[in-house]
């Protein structure tokens, strides 16, 4: 017993501060949801082939956006890093060579989307449909440089522990992004009618207004402007530092793409089951990643206190992050999981009025509440690593997790007899929550011994 009231204890003090990074992360993540939402909304109301088209786009273009972009992110526990030292005038040069990664990584993004769009062809039947998702690409290829620098931008607020900034700026796009889809979907005000493409247009545009209105914010902010001075300046990137990076970043842009991927191909297995099977799965996944938004934005916070306190060279105010993050994170997530299995028929009744979907979502959302406790703890864990900056074994655990031991299950459960009966859809479910408990511990290991490592 004494152990356990150990592991629960938490630290006021720093459950005060994890809150206050948290909680506008939170809420910022929502608002990106917002977006997407706002497009789909529009894009349906513009017909089913500008809905279709919107989500052949947005399949090829949001993995590559936060696949690349998420190897920038690494700069934000490097400052924090920093800070804790007492170093904390370094950080120019971090961002600066952060955004010379980013400007090699630009290229290669617009060839990835520039080869994919060429595709959708191939992949429907339908050539309207093909076109306007390849016109949504390129309106979307207009807004990666403002993408990437956005990144560089916000892990420079948040690598100083502020984390508002970003919330604003999504609020804002969520905001904007309502009209812009009327003008440029719609036609409104005189503009030619886009359809489905025009939603690409819409977030092209917020995304450089973010970006140029985060930029603008650093300037006017004194304590920053030195380092954002720094990072804006032109002056030739230092190789070493640049190869650290990316070194430290690329494992993360590859992990997150391994698993975005892996909940993608998942709904392909399941697509032959019909489209009974497959709405469901669509209104699951939806909420899923809605109750994922929490555990992720305590993983993101957590990195950023543990790399302060590892800068610090502060034992105990880290371990008592790890205690505090995890019993703050587990307590939303319990929360999350009683409102989820109480109030399974209402939220899946916001969704769809088909009968039928709304009894098997409803059965989905019982394994989607269970598969939260296991996908909180690996977000957090994955954390506080890249706080760590031990990202390499994120990669692989991630790797063996969903795709050595989560694919096959679930090709297995899904479709044939050998363990169980067929379970169908739900038993997507059962390898989403075997492959992240195996995450999970394969982390938790990783975590000790890293954390022996450093201390």
């Amino acid at each position: 017993m004494p152990a356990l009231g150990t592991a629960l204890r938490i630290d006021p003090k720093e459950l005060k501060r994890l809150l206050m990074l948290m909680l506008p992360l939170y809420i910022g993540n929502v608002m990106q949801i917002g977006m997407g939402v706002t497009d789909t909304i529009a894009a349906g109301r513009a017909g089913a082939n500008e809905l279709a088209a919107v989500g052949l786009g947005t399949s090829l273009v949001i993995p590559v956006m936060v696949g690349f972009g998420t190897i920038l992110t690494i700069a934000t526990p490097m400052i924090s890093r920093l800070r804790g030292a007492g170093c904390a005038g370094k950080a120019g040069a971090v961002l600066s060579n952060t955004r010379a990664l980013a400007a090699l990584l630009l290229p290669v993004v617009w060839l990835v989307l520039g080869v994919g769009s060429c595709l959708f062809d191939s992949v429907t039947e339908e050539p309207e449909i093909a076109r306007t998702a390849q016109l949504y690409t390129w309106f979307m290829m207009a807004g990666i440089p403002a993408n990437l620098w956005f990144r560089v931008a916000q892990s420079h607020f948040e690598g100083f522990g502020q984390t508002r900034p970003g919330m604003i700026f999504s609020m804002l796009g969520v905001v904007v992004n309502i009209p812009l889809n009327l003008v440029f979907v719609f036609g409104w005000g005189g503009f030619p009618a886009l359809g489905g493409a025009g939603c690409g247009l819409a977030s092209a545009l917020i995304i450089w207004m973010m970006a140029l209105g985060m930029t603008a914010l650093l300037l006017t902010i004194p304590q920053y402007r030195r380092t954002t001075l720094q990072w804006l300046a032109l002056r030739l990137p230092d190789r070493h530092q640049l190869g650290i990076i990316f070194r430290l970043g690329f494992p993360l842009g590859l992990s997150s793409l391994c698993e975005m991927s892996f909940f993608s191909v998942i709904t392909f297995l399941i697509a032959p089951l019909g489209k009974l099977a497959v709405a469901a799965q669509q209104v699951s996944i939806n909420v899923s990643g809605m109750i994922f938004m929490l555990p992720l934005s305590f993983g993101v916070a957590a990195s950023i206190r543990a790399a302060f306190h590892i800068g610090a060279r502060d034992k105990e105010k880290f371990f008592a992050l790890v205690r505090t993050s995890f019993v703050a994170m587990f307590t939303g997530v319990l929360l999350l999981f009683i409102c989820t299995i109480l109030f399974r028929a209402q939220i899946v009744a916001c969704y769809t009025e088909d009968a039928a979907i709304a009894a098997l979502a409803a059965q989905l959302l019982f394994f989607c509440a269970i598969y939260q406790f296991s996908d909180g703890a690996q977000a957090l864990l994955s954390g506080i690593l890249r706080g760590c900056q031990d990202t390499a074994a994120i990669t692989w655990i991630c790797l063996g997790s969903y795709w050595l031991v989560g694919f096959p299950l679930a090709c297995v459960l899904i479709h044939t007899d050998l363990l169980v009966p067929a379970m169908g859809a739900a038993g997507a479910w059962v390898s989403f929550i075997v492959a992240l408990t195996v995450a999970a511990v394969l982390l938790a290991l990783r975590f000790r011994r890293t954390a022996r490592r450093l201390f």
